[in-house]
């Protein structure tokens, strides 16, 4: 994308961009929210106890050789890196 834009200013174009950054975004979710929002889409029994699962009792840890940190509790956000985790994300707004 960047590319195609440089190009068509660099040939005296007009162009425009809109570029995002969502990284801060994921880690704002309130978990409570989420779920309810599960819950009104028919995500319910089962299926919704895992996903309350997935997101509660989460710590994060910074672990350096064979140091590692006290655990801080996580209670919002969801967990990036994994498939989850843009679509509720997403899923939310």
């Amino acid at each position: 994308m960047v590319i195609k834009l440089q190009t068509a200013l660099d040939s005296g174009k007009l162009a425009t961009g809109l570029f995002v950054d969502f990284t801060k975004a994921f880690d704002t979710i309130n978990h409570n929210l989420l779920l309810n929002k599960l819950e009104v889409a028919g995500i319910r029994g089962n299926a919704l106890l895992w996903f309350k699962s997935y997101l509660k009792n989460r710590t994060h840890y910074v672990e350096i050789g064979n140091k590692k940190s006290e655990g801080i509790k996580i209670d919002k956000g969801v967990p990036q890196g994994s498939i989850l985790g843009p679509l509720l994300f997403f899923g939310i707004y």
